[in-house]
């Protein structure tokens, strides 16, 4: 019985040891270059922003990525290839915080962002800055929420289009402060700016590349910043939230997903790669000269993150009234 038993033991182990394996191992993540699609076209904040972190991210992952850019339908289009592509960790989309809010603004997506991507990590985040004229008598938030409280509905202000976070930033600010007044769209950032520049608008939240030099040049005024915390480029300028109004925020972010079902593990080996390419000081450096600031988030915190930007951010277009297109 004994011999028996043994030498069966011996048979299993030639076959499982030695033998053909019923199932073939699979190979290690990654074996082959990763697609890492931008839903905006070259050039653009997000586009910068990722391509400097793509390299250093591949050479932590050991193969490269292949960056595409697929523009149109508002980010819709690039984020549609990833929604459906295979859940193996060779397609990643990189979104800006459109990604929690277009499911508002666009009509008939052929997906749904909640449920069919699988969150990894936040990147970076670009506050905006509040700006006025640098003959603004205000000197302060404070201040200038109350002359702007007095003028009966005759303040205007600029933001670099409708539905943007310059927008949204700008209505909720109003709406928080308790002003009258009139939203004053322009094509981009940098318009939106010169608007405030040349007095034809009060003011406006303004992306940093847009307002940064025009503010360290004494052309403009900034009296506040929408982050939680100061920005490491003005570091004598107050956040919204310290300065008048409790809780404000309301920032530019970008994010990396996958498409909902990728195995944890492939998630880890991204998040993780993203997460030590951030820790450098040479790669904050980079990004603080677009405007943007390393935060990483792993990705269950990013994923708790993501469900209260959309939350903040559907609220805050139904009260602007902003509807699908």
């Amino acid at each position: 019985m004994r011999r028996r038993l043994l030498h069966g033991l011996a048979g299993a182990a030639l076959i499982i040891g030695t033998g053909v394996p019923a199932r073939a191992q699979a190979p290690a993540y990654p074996d082959r270059p990763i697609r890492l699609v931008i839903p905006y076209a070259p050039g653009g904040g997000t586009d910068a922003t990722v391509r400097v972190l793509a390299g250093p991210m591949g050479e932590l992952l050991g193969q490269p990525f292949v960056i595409e850019n697929r523009t149109g339908g508002a980010g819709t289009i690039g984020a549609a290839i990833v929604a459906q592509a295979r859940p193996d960790g060779y397609t990643l989309l990189a979104d800006p915080s459109a990604h929690a809010l277009n499911h508002v603004l666009v009509r008939n997506l052929p997906f749904a962002y909640e449920r069919d991507f699988a969150p990894i990590t936040r990147m970076s985040v670009m506050p905006l800055i509040m700006v006025v004229s640098a003959n603004e008598g205000a000197s302060d938030l404070p201040r200038f929420i109350a002359w702007a409280r007095g003028q009966g509905g005759r303040v205007t202000w600029a933001s670099a289009g409708v539905g943007t976070a310059s927008h949204l930033s700008g209505f909720l600010f109003v709406q928080q402060a308790g002003i009258e007044s009139t939203h004053a769209p322009y094509r981009g950032g940098s318009q939106g700016a010169q608007a405030v520049l040349t007095g034809d608008t009060q003011f406006n939240f303004a992306t940093a590349p847009s307002a940064v030099g025009l503010v360290q040049g004494r052309q403009l005024r900034a009296l506040a910043v929408s982050s939680t915390s100061r920005m490491a480029a003005l570091p004598d300028v107050p956040t919204v939230a310290e300065a008048a109004l409790p809780g404000f925020e309301l920032v530019e972010w970008i994010g990396l997903w996958a498409p909902a079902g990728t195995p944890p593990a492939i998630l880890e080996r991204v998040q993780d790669a993203t997460a030590r390419t951030l820790a450098r000081p040479d790669i904050q450096a980079r990004l603080a000269t677009l405007g943007m600031e390393a935060a990483f988030l792993p990705r269950v915190e990013f994923a708790r993150f993501l469900a209260d930007q959309r939350a903040l951010l559907t609220r805050v277009a139904a009260d602007a009234g902003l509807r699908p297109e």
